[in-house]
């Protein structure tokens, strides 16, 4: 039976390690791809016989509106706080670096639900994207961030990336 209700609309807030990141500017985007291994016999040539998951990604677009010292250090997790009281960020870190070292818990949380039903809660995310300083005199200084989830060995098969639904029942 069709319910309307189950009809949602809106935007949502975003939390990384416990900090709101502010207002977004242009929807934030979740993907999530698996990623197969094709078999093949001789038999049937080029044609998919079975397929195995060897692999999965899940990632969040997310264009911060909040122009802000401490949104970039979020966007470039590389760069260091410097200056009396943070006010600015400096660039450019050794090689091998993990991303592990900077990852944290983000949830997007739908702004007009009154429960957490439809949370997406990425376990373990890092930053994974080029970040574009935009300065445009038409448009918001708006920096997209995308994050990635990084699998989380401390779960169990199945629930590896993060969920979707209410993380605090």
């Amino acid at each position: 039976m069709p319910d309307i209700t189950n009809v949602i609309v809106g935007e949502c807030t975003v939390t990384f390690g416990g900090t709101d990141l502010g207002h977004t500017k242009g929807g934030v985007e979740v993907a999530y791809a698996p990623i197969f291994k094709d078999v093949t016999v001789d038999k049937y040539g080029e044609t998919i016989v079975e397929q195995y998951l060897i692999g999965e990604k899940l990632t969040a677009k997310v264009p911060l509106a909040e122009y802000t010292i401490a949104n970039l250090r979020r966007a470039m997790p590389q760069t260091t706080f410097a200056g009396a009281a943070n006010t600015r960020v400096t660039i450019g870190a050794a090689a091998g670096k993990k991303s592990t070292d900077d990852a944290a818990v983000l949830v997007l949380h739908p702004r007009n639900e009154g429960t957490r039903r439809h949370d997406i809660v990425f376990y373990k995310a890092i930053v994974a994207s080029e970040v574009m300083l935009p300065h445009k005199v038409d448009e918001e200084k708006v920096v997209e961030v995308t994050f990635l989830a990084l699998l989380d060995e401390t779960r169990s098969d199945g629930n590896y990336l993060g969920l979707i639904g209410d993380s605090t029942t």
